[in-house]
């Protein structure tokens, strides 16, 4: 990951808009990520916080994240010991991967005090630490008693700064980087990476492009670029501050970070809440994909079932076959050729014809039984699909009642903790209007938005022709243009068709709606449609304004 401490000190100056605001809320979003909000300058901030080994950072967010039910100890101390605090001023440690927020409010006590709140992005090391104002540590969310980095990290150790004898480069002239460039012969990234602090191989990538080694790094220290997404030596998506060869370009660090980790984040949790449902839905795909080749090959061996007739037939029609043996050759007057047949030598003419007599009628009477198996295996694979579908634009409490879902129809054991019965966690959003615009996630939310929530002449939205949310614009008249196309929007971005263009959805009112007997709630027929082709675009979704 490319978060060192340039790419740091460059996010900090985003960060600034933070100062003189109060914090007025943390949030404990999993064990390792937080979000503090914090209202500056008339405005809230939200400001991520992570701590994970894999994913630590820090940033400004405008995205909604699902907040932790039971907070943690270490959450409820953070928001005993400086809610409701300011945020005096953002600091960087040298140029290492260390923001210090100084935080001034007052104590239980009513007296003033002084917080200093120290977020270590640090890849696996990282670590959120609370401090009185001579540095003594009051909590943190890692205990390190070992001492990694010559530190114990505990509370009421005193806190220490990583030592290092790197040399911070931010304060230095480009003559004085050339200066220390050529004496120490830092002609190799290696060699400037074990000399500068802060300093990344993405870094020294840039500073190495050319020869003019001295400018290049002044340059990206001091310049002002724009932050993008490139594709690193290993093809794969890589970030940072600046990128000549940039896949996508973005205004602020934050909205890049926000961008890049926000769906993986989600993904993340979504598999810990759900012990990864979507392997689960793959497991029953396959399962009735393999089960319907097996019935196929059953069915057109039952298909030749008119042949044991025959032969049941011809043997009964043979008098004087009386020896048991292994095969037996018989006229076949029905086109006037010989036939040969297997034989049960152990039994007589008489016997074998009517096995195959009963080996006819069981493969007759199977073919029905056969053709029913084929339409529930059909059934479950475009079930799961669906559920497949519905997971990708799904956040955890979606995915949560999916889970609840598969449940109630017996493909998974009950939880242990029997919750409430509550109405499902429909997604509604507000345009400027104030025309709320409600949209179904999963098979729950479908059927309770579409058979209960909305009303006969309120207008609904689906895919044409797929699986997708259903989305109902809860208004009853007077449609809008440009509700009709958010409406639209929606619907085609929350459907499998969401990174397709030209998106067919069809929208009729709720009144022309109706259910499919003998399947599931959430499938519908409907009559007096219009359609209405959208591109999808998640940039729109986005802005809009959501219910909370």
């Amino acid at each position: 990951m490319s978060f060192d401490g340039i790419f740091l000190s460059k996010l900090k100056n985003e960060l600034n808009i933070l100062k003189t605001g109060r914090i007025s809320k943390i949030s404990e979003l999993t064990d390792t990520n937080f979000l503090f909000t914090v209202r500056a300058n008339r405005v809230n901030h939200n400001l991520f916080m992570g701590f994970s080994s894999d994913t630590a950072r820090i940033h400004l967010t405008t995205r909604e994240y699902n907040h932790s039910q039971a907070n943690k100890a270490f959450t409820l101390f953070l928001k005993k010991q400086i809610e409701g605090f300011f945020i005096a001023d953002i600091s960087q440690y040298e140029t290492d991967r260390i923001l210090v927020f100084t935080l001034e409010g007052y104590n239980e006590m009513k007296d003033r005090t002084l917080r200093y709140l120290i977020c270590e992005v640090m890849g696996r090391y990282s670590n959120l630490i609370l401090t009185d104002e001579n540095y003594l540590i009051l909590e943190c969310l890692h205990h390190d008693g070992v001492g990694e980095f010559n530190r114990i990290i505990m509370p009421n150790a005193p806190y220490k700064f990583p030592e290092t004898t790197k040399i911070n480069p931010c304060y230095l002239s480009k003559a004085e980087l050339n200066n220390i460039i050529t004496t120490n012969n830092l002609d190799t990234p290696k060699k400037m990476l074990n000399f500068f602090l802060g300093v990344s191989y993405t870094f020294l990538n840039e500073v190495f492009k050319d020869d003019n080694l001295a400018n290049n790094f002044y340059e990206l220290l001091n310049n002002k670029f724009k932050p993008g997404t490139f594709l690193n030596q290993n093809n794969k998506i890589d970030f940072y501050f600046y990128s000549e060869k940039p896949v996508k370009e973005f205004q602020t660090i934050s909205e890049m970070l926000d961008s890049l980790f926000y769906e993986a984040d989600k993904q993340s949790q979504i598999r810990k809440e759900t012990n990864d449902l979507n392997k689960f839905i793959s497991r029953e795909i396959n399962k009735n994909e393999k089960k319907i080749l097996k019935l196929e090959a059953e069915r057109n061996l039952a298909l030749n079932c008119e042949e044991y007739k025959l032969y049941g037939e011809l043997l009964l029609s043979a008098p004087n076959l009386k020896a048991k043996e292994k095969n037996i050759t018989v006229y076949n007057y029905y086109d006037n050729k010989e036939i040969n047949i297997l034989l049960d030598e152990k039994n007589t003419i008489l016997d074998n014809s009517q096995k195959y007599y009963k080996k006819y009628q069981k493969l007759k009477k199977s073919i029905t039984f056969i053709d029913e198996q084929l339409h529930i295996s059909r059934e479950e694979i475009a079930y799961f699909n669906l559920l497949k579908v519905q997971i990708e634009t799904a956040n955890l409490n979606d995915v949560l009642e999916i889970y609840d879902e598969l449940i109630k129809n017996k493909y998974l054991p009950p939880k242990k903790v029997n919750k409430k019965k509550k109405n499902p966690n429909i997604s509604t959003y507000i345009l400027d209007n104030g025309t709320i615009i409600y949209v179904g996630k999963n098979n729950i939310q479908n059927e309770y938005l579409t058979h209960h929530l909305a009303k006969a002449q309120d207008l609904w939205f689906h895919v044409k022709d797929g699986s997708g949310s259903h989305v109902v614009i809860a208004k009853g008249a007077d449609y809008t243009e440009a509700e009709i196309r958010t409406a639209a929007n929606l619907a085609a971005y929350f459907s499998y068709a969401k990174s397709s263009s030209s998106v067919a959805v069809d929208y009729t009112k709720i009144k022309y709606i109706k259910k499919i007997p003998g399947r599931r709630a959430c499938f519908v027929t409907y009559t007096n449609q219009n359609t209405i082709y959208i591109d999808p675009n998640f940039e729109e979704i986005n802005e809009l304004k959501v219910k909370k």
